[in-house]
């Protein structure tokens, strides 16, 4: 019998030892919590998934994390072209994670987004028979709930998604499916030096939809506006290409004003999470008019809104014109989002829905304090 072979059952049997019996004897403490984070950070450090793993280890738990970015190798598409999950799963090859949550021996493993998920066996054999807590984060319903998760769901003990009409329809196949809300972490997203290189009336960050060509070209042509993202250059329109990190929080606070189009590349009219990392950093934000928008904001004392492209530049010229105005929105939108909208509230009460954690009370409803007005989300 090799050595590595006994490690590999000495490993199993603590994990069976700490998650079937010692978390029913001693009470979990936060820093003890041990959690195993499997995620993409695809967009760099100021990715979602990336600020959730940032703000998780700042709740004060054990993580070690698991970046499918530099580990395609451990994934199986099932000869599908591998596309992070937007036309079918992303199956975790046992061979690869298994040895590392073995010697790490997690009470949780985290799937974030990428459509990312352990097959059938594997799940079953995790959660059955070794007593690991399996959840998931969805972050790109509506596009990925047909081809993806919906295949995924039932492999999990826990499910979160952003949009509440889909929350109901995995509760069919994961009972504890709840409602994610939208956060950000000021840890990174916070004010900065403006640069003269960056400095611009209007910024536009992030990659062509159908739907935003059009309305950015009237900004290029009204505005000193820079555009930062992907394949903007294919329909005349200058681009001064991705900026990641840093560079982002330069930009933002350089900028006069920062446009956030909320329509998925399917046409769902969403919430995008850059309306409070912009706000965070310090920027003025002017995005879609959206029923979620007014869930989470007073609209035009918070946060400015458009419902057309003309709309959008009468107001982007008014509070140009009127800065004071601006400073004004922008102050009381960073208040609200600092105050209530950070990933640091939200983790533990999503880790206290997948296991009990001494001090963090265990509520299937919180989201309801946390986001008073969430039933009129989508």
């Amino acid at each position: 019998m090799s050595f590595n072979f006994l490690k590999s059952l000495f490993d199993r049997a603590l994990i069976i030892l700490q998650n079937k019996i010692l978390v029913h004897l001693i009470p979990l403490k936060p820093k003890a919590l041990r959690v195993f984070y499997i995620g993409g950070y695809w967009r760099g450090p100021n990715d979602m998934v990336a600020q959730m793993l940032r703000s998780l280890r700042a709740t004060g738990v054990q993580v070690a994390d698991f970046n499918t970015d530099k580990n395609h190798d451990a994934l199986d598409t099932d000869g599908m072209p591998y596309d992070m999950g937007t036309t079918s799963p992303v199956w975790l090859k046992m061979e690869k994670l298994f040895p590392l949550i073995f010697q790490f021996r997690p009470h949780i493993v985290v799937c974030n987004a990428g459509g990312l998920s352990f097959r059938p066996k594997d799940a079953e054999y995790l959660r059955r028979k070794l007593g690991v807590k399996l959840l998931a984060f969805v972050l790109s319903d509506p596009e990925v709930y047909i081809p993806t998760t919906s295949k995924i769901a039932k492999n999990f003990d826990v499910l979160y998604s952003f949009v509440n009409k889909y929350v109901e329809l995995y509760k069919g196949q994961c009972p504890n499916s709840y409602l994610l809300p939208m956060a950000t972490n000021t840890d990174f997203f916070h004010p900065v030096p403006a640069h003269k290189e960056f400095e611009c009336d209007v910024l536009m960050l992030g990659a062509v939809h159908a739907d935003r060509i059009e309305p950015v070209k009237r900004l290029v042509e009204k505005f000193n506006t820079h555009v930062h993202g992907e394949h903007w250059e294919k329909y005349g329109i200058e681009n001064r290409g991705p900026i990641y990190g840093d560079d982002v929080l330069t930009a933002l606070n350089s900028a006069k004003i920062a446009v956030v189009f909320a329509k998925s590349v399917s046409g769902f009219p969403g919430f995008k999470v850059g309306v409070l990392d912009f706000i965070a950093a310090s920027c003025l934000v002017i995005t879609e008019d959206t029923p979620q928008l007014h869930v989470y904001f007073e609209v035009g004392r918070e946060v400015v809104a458009f419902t057309d492209c003309a709309d959008m530049l009468a107001k982007i010229e008014y509070y140009l014109a009127h800065p004071d105005e601006a400073q004004q929105i922008l102050r009381a939108g960073r208040q609200k989002v600092i105050n209530s909208y950070t990933w640091d509230k939200v983790w533990p009460k999503v880790l206290a829905t997948t296991i009990t954690v001494q001090g963090w009370q265990k509520d299937a409803t919180w989201i309801e304090s946390y986001l008073p007005a969430y039933q009129n989300l989508p």
